[in-house]
């Protein structure tokens, strides 16, 4: 699994240096951070997540979610890549990464692991900071996996 996730992101890294000849993405130029929640989406449930444009076309990103209360408690800890495919504020993208899901709980109802996932979506940055994207992603472990959608609304700045 781990195999494929690195080949996924050097391609995805690859993706990213093809210089584009047409005017770049203005808001995620002026504004190259954002941050937000997803619902459902790689945390399964939720998770709040941040994003750094590293160049016009990829933004790395790291979040955080969890389920449960003081004796139970389930952590997701996506973090990923996205190429944006075209130069503008609306923009199909490609996603891909990895979730940390840890449990604290003496029961091990979840043994704390990894899984990854992949995914294409649309995002839609307007210059004044709103964000919004729209996500189908493929959650998968090793010979499992799911299709599952998220819904993220940010703010860029």
């Amino acid at each position: 699994m781990s195999k494929n996730i690195i080949i996924f992101c050097a391609v995805c890294l690859l993706l990213s240096m093809v210089s584009v000849n047409t005017a770049q993405a203005e808001s995620r130029t002026a504004l190259p951070n954002d941050f937000g929640i997803e619902l459902l989406g790689k945390a399964v449930l939720y998770s709040f997540s941040y994003q750094r444009m590293v160049t016009p076309f990829l933004g790395l990103q790291a979040g955080l979610g969890a389920l449960g209360g003081s004796d139970n408690l389930v952590a997701f800890a996506p973090l990923g890549g996205k190429v944006y495919v075209i130069p503008k504020d609306g923009s199909p993208f490609i996603t891909g990464g990895i979730v940390i899901l840890t449990d604290s709980a003496d029961t091990d109802i979840i043994d704390s692991t990894t899984y990854g996932y992949a995914g294409l979506g649309f995002e839609y940055r307007l210059p004044g900071g709103f964000l919004f994207r729209a996500s189908a992603y493929g959650l998968f472990t090793e010979g499992d996996y799911f299709i599952w959608p998220g819904l993220h609304i940010g703010y860029a700045f």
